[in-house]
């Protein structure tokens, strides 16, 4: 890898980010300033944290309080599903070998769970930052991220999050997290789309 690669690596990982929630004019100041901390700190929401939000968009706590309890289990479910369906991935000669790799790909998977839950405990489905998530589709690019694998182990993971959510008593609340994490899925859809569209072109314009 060249240098200039390494820097601009180590560039967008500083500027790679998933949540958008602390912009997000429709909240009230206390509630972003809470959002922008814990996801400066990169950490699930504290109870308290929790109740404030809920308190705030009319969402029951207890139940995504339950669930913020269950996080490491969910990531680990839907890591067990892309290792079930693709194990190759984690072996010599695949894209999340070595282990250092995979591992990236799970700390991805437990920090979208942790977006969509400050999301669903505001009401809000739409938590992506656009700019981060330009940033974060260059660097899987870069990084040879697989992607497809990554949305898979992301789908899995809303599906168990929702199920699990549901059983503990979220009702039409579901739906709230379910949107978020496939609006997540959706967004790294579009911006790799986009990103590889515009590396295409670049070397088009590079060949004319």
């Amino acid at each position: 890898m060249s240098s200039a690669s390494a820097e601009r690596i180590k560039q967008l990982a500083r500027e790679s980010k998933v949540c958008g929630l602390s912009g997000d004019p429709s909240l009230p100041e206390n509630l972003r300033d809470l959002i922008r901390e814990a996801d400066q700190s990169k950490r699930l929401l504290s109870d308290e944290e929790i109740q404030e939000c809920c308190d705030w968009s009319g969402l029951e706590a207890a139940p995504l309080t339950a669930l913020q309890r269950q996080v490491s289990d969910l990531v680990d479910q839907a890591r067990a599903d892309l290792l079930n369906e693709q194990p190759q991935l984690v072996q010599p000669g695949g894209k999340l070998y070595p282990q250092d790799r995979a591992d990236a790909c799970w700390r991805d998977c437990f920090h979208f769970l942790r977006v969509s839950i400050y999301g669903t405990a505001l009401g809000k489905s739409d938590v992506t930052d656009s700019d981060g998530m330009q940033c974060l589709a260059e660097l899987y690019a870069l990084l040879d991220v697989p992607v497809p694998g990554l949305l898979l182990a992301l789908n899995r993971l809303r599906l168990h999050s929702v199920d699990s959510y549901s059983k503990l008593g979220a009702g039409v609340d579901a739906k709230t997290l379910s949107d978020a994490l496939s609006h997540l899925g959706n967004m790294i859809r579009k911006e790799m789309k986009r990103h590889d569209g515009a590396r295409q072109g670049s070397s088009e314009a590079e060949i004319k």
